[in-house]
């Protein structure tokens, strides 16, 4: 896989963490992971992305990568050894599946620039599709401001958790997934959309926010 640059990180003396005695209750825990699914209401982003020839999901992906900027809390990683750091960029990556069916993984460096941010989709896309190893960047640590995102497109999933590997900086990244949307008698979009997220980090409220994030998001790039 291509590597990627490092992101900013923004040191902690700049942005001070103000969570410290909740991030030692929750990940003195067994899992300190929180897990929400909530249904998102948004405007009718899927035929403007037709109609410009552009894949709906990449559309909410940008969406849904913006939108953990936009909240702060979405932004606190962990290092290895435990202490929290601010991120200024994004790796995300998301499902695609291979030439079997298979799970794989597409990296895509998040960008304002939605045009710039769907080229790179379309090429990293085809070569994880076409990858006949696993396409992890684990070994990169939470340092390289990751965002996993799992889209299901053929289920309307009314809860979901993912695969977990302990607590500490792993369970700092959060994992969000979308599911199938459908158009609604009323003129808007619904769709099943999780974040499974660090409760030292995250607070029900932040993921709250999140999801209107995600819906402004959206609503800006119809009305553009």
């Amino acid at each position: 896989m291509a590597a990627f640059p490092a992101p900013e990180i923004i040191p902690a003396q700049d942005t001070p963490f103000e969570r410290a005695a909740q991030l030692r209750w929750f990940d003195g825990m067994d899992d300190p992971r929180l897990n929400l699914t909530a249904e998102l209401e948004a405007p009718d982003f899927v035929t403007k992305a037709k109609q410009a020839g552009l894949p709906p999901f990449a559309v909410l992906f940008h969406a849904i990568c913006g939108a953990s900027l936009d909240v702060d809390a979405f932004r606190w990683r962990l290092t290895p050894d435990g202490e929290p750091f601010r991120i200024q960029s994004l790796l995300p990556s998301y499902t695609v599946r291979n030439a079997q069916g298979h799970v794989n993984f597409s990296y895509v460096p998040f960008t304002e620039d939605l045009a710039a941010f769907i080229s790179a989709y379309h090429a990293d896309k085809a070569e994880a599709e076409s990858a006949t190893e696993m396409r992890t960047n684990v070994e990169a640590g939470p340092e390289c401001g990751q965002l996993y995102c799992t889209g299901l497109p053929f289920l309307r999933f009314s809860s979901i958790e993912h695969p977990r590997s302990g607590g500490g900086a792993f369970a700092a990244t959060p994992s969000i997934a979308a599911g199938q949307w459908r158009m609604e008698a009323w003129g808007r979009l619904t769709l099943p959309l999780s974040a499974q997220v660090h409760h030292g980090l995250v607070d029900g409220a932040h993921v709250a926010h999140w999801f209107e994030a995600v819906s402004a998001r959206l609503e800006r790039y119809v009305k553009g």
